[in-house]
């Protein structure tokens, strides 16, 4: 009998141990599944935003939502703000900046300018200068304010950006300020037409002497990745 109890306080205690490994599995499993989750969306944002599709960005930042919504739905929401969530705020320029509303853009960075990521609030005040110009087809005011005041923003966006990341990595930035200073390439970049989504880096693509060249980090073509439509080439836009 004695050895039978033992037994069964064996087997018994062999079950517990198995169902405790089973709630650590799924206890871990379960954020590591979700964190996953959300840096594929948020690389998809990305993706989106370099395309200049605001459909794209649109979506994805819904999906970005939902995550931080459950992050508040676990109460570890203080968690997913101090890791997680810390570029949320620019994601939300970057899309508004997609949709061509340069005003809100400026309004929602006029009190970040020192940051690295608030670079837009330059570019949008740029694309204010190409608004005036396309208004009244006249250049001189316009392009006297990008060489003057956007200059500056340009020259402030460069210095942060060259704080915290290497040369290279701010060719954008180094691009717009060096177009800024020119006169002739800054009035090239007013009256391009603007029949294509906002871009980033100003200014058409010169060419080199083996050919046309292109920027680092510029992509050459949509992707299918994700696409409800393949082959509708190109990014989308919002109306």
């Amino acid at each position: 009998m004695k050895t039978k109890a033992v037994k069964t306080r064996s087997w018994v205690r062999l079950i517990a141990k198995l169902l405790l490994l089973a709630v650590i599995a799924v206890a871990v499993a379960v954020p590591t599944l979700t964190i996953r989750d959300f840096c594929d969306h948020v690389k998809k944002f990305n993706f989106y935003l370099q395309m200049g599709d605001s459909v794209g960005t649109e979506e994805e930042l819904g999906q970005l939502h939902y995550f931080y919504a459950l992050s508040a739905k676990w109460r570890i929401q203080w968690l997913a703000d101090r890791y997680l969530f810390t570029d949320a705020f620019f994601y939300e320029v970057a899309d508004t900046y997609l949709t061509e509303n340069w005003e809100e853009v400026r309004n929602k960075l006029k009190d970040k300018q020192e940051d690295p990521r608030s670079f837009l609030y330059g570019i949008a005040k740029f694309r204010q200068a190409q608004v005036q110009y396309r208004a009244t087809h006249k250049i001189e005011a316009p392009l006297d304010f990008v060489m003057t005041e956007v200059r500056q923003d340009f020259e402030r966006d460069l210095r942060n950006c060259l704080k915290v990341s290497e040369y290279l990595e701010c060719f954008d930035r180094v691009w717009n300020y060096d177009i800024s200073g020119n006169k002739k390439d800054a009035q090239e970049a007013i009256i391009q037409p603007g029949n294509t989504p906002p871009e980033f880096i100003l200014g058409p693509i010169k060419e080199k002497d083996d050919g046309p060249g292109e920027p680092p980090g510029k992509f050459p073509a949509r992707s299918k990745q994700d696409e409800k439509h393949p082959g509708g080439g190109g990014p989308q836009r919002r109306p």
